[in-house]
């Protein structure tokens, strides 16, 4: 008897068989009950989650021998030819090889003629968004006012390049993947049927590898029963697949937390000697960073929907208490970052030796840098600013300083740090860490700290933190005020004081405050003042430098023109230093 492939073997024959689409098939099935069959249907959804049989199903319904009926018996002829493909009723058109004019045309030429067994001809059309923009166009008027014994069937997975004139002439039904929990019981049926000793941790790791298709997951279970045979473990689904095990990644984030480099970099190198894939790598190392931030922000029972077992989740849980959402979002985005440059790079396995590196020696190295001595920009432009204000605002005359030394003062105070609040505990504890938190949110988001230092106040009242802006600074007060922005700011300043603050920013209209971006615009204005003047000095005194230089040339000349002969008049001017106005 000739081989079939599981996925063909345990192709669903009735609307109930079809798993995951119950939107799909119940609506179907009471369109056939009530006789409200549609001429025209798009089917669209990933791959392998049963739009084509879905279609076939559908002309089996509409064609079986016992008539239209939404439980077609796949006993009679009608039914066993579209099973298998050579109904002369139900013809399946590949659209991306028959995508041309010419083929819509013919097709428009056969659809008259009425069908030869069924009640219905039925058009299965697959990959429809790759037919031409010519071949939808002739096949227009067809789909809108086909004859009466005529219904399209169009399958396709990218519904957004049909053009909008075909999708308003169909019911459109949209596929979506399948549950991990309905494919793990599809492949248990198989498994029973099959003989198969497999485990549920081995299945569940099919079934995640499928990504939601149906006909993935019983095309590899296939191709891991051609590999070991009946006795199916999880190693060797990770051989075939090349999943890496999931003890790995916990040892892979557990030097990243301890800042084990050595650790870290012996990982990658081990699983690189083992044959492993680094493109993989990243893939289920983002995977696990993923369900790593799950467990860190929400309940228990969102990691039985990914999948994960009891001892998995128990250690998830235990590790992500220890480890900071902040830098699980860091390594995301570097991976993301790393999976975009893999394919440019002859050696990919460095970007991930890179990434032990970053987490862990270069991280850490920075905070240390940071907390001993600030850098020169960072004294340059933060401290600069005067954030906060203290006690009550000066009404009497100010003393006249000089720039630069109202430039220091205002360094002074910020590294001081006052705001003005009462002076309770949390306040003075706010106050101190306020650098700090400054610094966080630098390195964190750079542009989160360009609106913040534009400020021209901060104040506390009760619970709530008010950063206030002058009215050219409004675009600032808009982007901080946006909520990921806020958050940011408040997780900071929670993490520092151990203390939640609503963040609120307003325009100070009648603020006499100076903004920081104001003091440095000012502070350069009179920076340049300075050098012009000192240049147009410097060209001063070379000017005059340059009119001595020649007049003491024309003396020198004027004394070389007197005659050899007048010895006496010659000498008298050596002695005397003197020079000659005029000869007489």
């Amino acid at each position: 008897m000739e081989y079939k492939s599981l996925y063909r073997k345990w192709r669903p024959q009735t609307f109930e068989d079809i798993i995951g689409q119950k939107h799909i098939t119940q609506t179907l099935v009471n369109a056939i009950s009530l006789n409200r069959i549609s001429h025209a249907y798009i089917f669209s959804g990933p791959r392998g989650v049963g739009k084509t049989t879905t279609a076939r199903i559908l002309a089996k319904s509409l064609n079986c021998e016992k008539g239209s009926t939404p439980h077609p018996c796949n006993k009679c002829e009608r039914c066993i030819r579209i099973t298998d493909g050579y109904s002369m009723d139900v013809i399946e058109i590949d659209g991306a090889s028959n995508n041309g004019v010419d083929s819509i045309r013919e097709l428009r030429n056969k659809v008259n003629f009425a069908p030869a067994e069924g009640k219905y001809k039925i058009y299965i059309i697959d990959e429809v968004h790759m037919l031409s923009q010519g071949a939808f166009n002739a096949l227009l008027k067809t789909l809108e006012e086909p004859p009466s014994h005529v219904i399209f069937i169009f399958a396709t997975t990218d519904p957004h390049k049909i053009p909008s004139t075909i999708l308003s002439r169909c019911q459109w039904f949209n596929f979506r993947r399948i549950s991990l929990a309905d494919i793990i019981n599809k492949l248990k049926m198989i498994a029973k049927d099959e003989g198969l000793n497999i485990n549920d941790k081995t299945l569940n790791m099919i079934a995640r590898s499928s990504t939601g298709s149906m006909r993935d997951a019983e095309s590899t279970l296939d191709q891991i029963i051609a590999y070991c045979g009946k006795d199916i473990t999880s190693q060797s689904v990770s051989e075939v697949l090349g999943i890496i095990e999931e003890e790995v990644f916990f040892e892979f984030i557990e030097a990243i937390i301890k800042d084990d480099t050595l650790k870290g970099i012996e990982i990658i190198n081990r699983t690189s000697d083992l044959g492993g894939d680094a493109s993989q790598f990243i893939k289920n190392l983002m995977e696990y960073v993923h369900n790593l931030s799950l467990a860190k922000v929400c309940q228990k029972e969102i990691l039985n929907l990914q999948g994960i077992f009891i001892e998995d989740r128990e250690r998830l849980l235990k590790q992500s208490k220890i480890i900071k959402l902040e830098k699980l979002f860091n390594i995301v985005d570097y991976l993301a970052e790393a999976e975009r440059k893999m394919r440019y790079i002859r050696h990919p396995w460095i970007l991930l030796e890179m990434l032990v590196i970053k987490f862990t020696a270069a991280e850490s190295y920075s905070l240390k840098e940071v907390e001993e001595e600030k850098d020169e920009y960072f004294l340059d432009f933060s401290t600069k600013k005067d954030i906060l204000i203290s006690g009550k605002k000066n009404t009497g005359t100010r003393e006249e300083v000089p720039p630069k030394k109202k430039i220091q003062d205002k360094i002074k105070s910020n590294e001081g740090s006052s705001i003005k609040a009462k002076e309770s505990p949390i306040n003075l504890e706010l106050t101190q860490a306020w650098p700090t938190i400054l610094d966080r949110i630098k390195k964190t988001k750079m542009a989160v700290y360009s609106f913040i230092i534009a400020n021209n106040s901060i104040t506390i009242e009760n619970d709530k933190l008010i950063i206030g802006f002058n009215k050219e600074y409004t675009f600032h007060k808009e982007s901080l005020e946006k909520q990921n922005n806020k958050i940011l700011l408040q997780e900071l300043i929670k993490e520092k004081t151990g203390r939640l603050l609503a963040i609120e920013c307003i325009i100070n209209n009648n603020s006499k405050e100076d903004s920081f971006l104001e003091v440095e615009q000012e502070n350069k204005k009179k920076a340049a003042k300075t050098r012009n003047e000192e240049n147009k000095e410097r060209a001063e005194r070379a000017e005059r430098a340059e009119r001595a230089g020649e007049e003491k040339d024309n003396i020198k000349k004027r004394s070389n023109e007197i005659s050899k002969d007048n010895i006496l008049i010659k000498e008298s001017l050596n002695l005397f230093e003197g020079t000659i106005t005029e000869e007489k």
